[in-house]
């Protein structure tokens, strides 16, 4: 199952396409029993087909969503431009900084990193009192900021990408004119004002655990956090219920060499047809609000394919107030779960050492 740069060159059974489908529309995690039963196919030969997937590289290892906004911490979305002579500093401030889980190299409108950082919706101005120590002492020239209030991702989809499938760029050139004129049916079921909801510590050494390792049994979370096996499914069920873990699943991207392009737009009138737009694309995307009008749009594909993807975003900018561009590269995630060690259960707080991190930008930056 080799992959070009476009489409996979070895065409999928139907079985195969019908497993990668369920999959992909699937909601939450799904179990080899249950597309066995959704799909009419033996419980083992799903399984049999799955493992053949993985070792072909065609499903990637499940990765759980969660949405830690629900539990009182918010993320921000930095774009940092850097100076050249001080782009070592700067990569040590994200790296040893906490609230820094992600970071990458970009280039666009900012060049110099993109980072995700994380802090208690109770103190907001954190995010924005360690950015402007970075530009005081000289590590970064400006920046920009985007809240990260709700997200969701799309895997690549499977029929557009078979070798018999008619689809091209030219082909999602013509749906965007289409989507601009009519307009769709389309909801990403996004929250712009997500409720937070009440949880016990022990959610939080649960999400740890399930985030760490998606691939981990119940039994082995309840076995290594000392709690029975009935209250940790029962645990996880309220916190899939309350929208916290959205779902752990394996998702279908079969290119082994992918690059991210970050685009970053306002639209008052035609941000829902811009989204659908996006949505149409065959290959890895994720939406991101900040609101109603606001979003940033990622789309995973292979390098080979940038100049296609660049030359068509062009046409959402006469739809935009803004509209901009950029090029995502080196990603280094760091992990987040460390975060969720910042709460604290005597004070039912979070709780983040700003003037620690404030102190340590001033080191670093010297």
């Amino acid at each position: 199952m080799d992959v070009t740069s476009l489409k996979i060159s070895v065409d999928l059974d139907e079985e195969y396409t019908s497993i990668l489908t369920a999959l992909q529309e699937a909601k939450k995690k799904v179990t080899a029993s249950q597309l066995s039963k959704e799909l009419g196919i033996h419980e083992r030969t799903v399984r049999y087909r799955l493992e053949k997937l993985r070792k072909k590289g065609l499903l990637r290892p499940p990765k759980i969503q969660t949405y830690e906004r629900k539990i009182g911490l918010g993320e921000r979305l930095l774009l940092f431009q850097g100076f050249p002579d001080k782009e070592e500093k700067l990569a040590k401030v994200l790296e040893e900084l906490p609230l820094f889980y992600y970071y990458a190299s970009t280039y666009g409108r900012y060049d110099g990193y993109v980072a995700h950082a994380m802090y208690p919706l109770v103190a907001p101005g954190i995010v924005s009192q360690i950015t402007e120590e970075m530009k005081a002492s000289g590590l970064v020239e400006d920046y920009y900021i985007f809240d990260l209030v709700d997200y969701c991702r799309k895997g690549a989809d499977v029929a557009p990408l078979l070798p018999d499938s008619d689809w091209d760029w030219d082909v999602w050139t013509g749906e965007i004119a289409e989507i601009m004129e009519k307009g769709c049916e389309f909801d990403l079921g996004l929250e712009q004002f997500p409720p937070t909801v009440a949880f016990k510590f022990k959610d939080l050494k649960i999400i740890q655990k399930l985030v760490c390792k998606p691939t981990i049994t119940l039994k082995e979370v309840a076995n290594q956090l000392g709690l029975s096996l009935a209250l940790v499914h029962k645990r996880v069920k309220r916190l899939e219920d309350e929208g916290i873990i959205r779902g752990i699943k394996p998702t279908f991207n079969p290119f082994n060499e992918t690059i991210s392009i970050a685009c970053f737009f306002k639209s008052t009138k035609h941000a829902k047809k811009i989204l659908c737009s996006f949505h149409n694309l065959p290959y890895e995307v994720s939406f991101v609000l900040e609101n109603d009008v606001h979003y940033e749009v990622v789309v995973t594909i292979p390098p080979s394919e940038t100049n296609q993807l660049l030359q068509r975003l062009n046409a959402f900018r006469r739809y935009s107030e803004e509209f901009f561009i950029q090029v995502v590269l080196k990603r280094r995630s760091k992990g987040w779960t460390h975060l969720l060690d910042s709460y604290n259960k005597e004070t039912n707080s979070w709780e983040m050492p700003i003037s620690d991190m404030l102190s340590k930008v001033r080191e670093l930056a010297i």
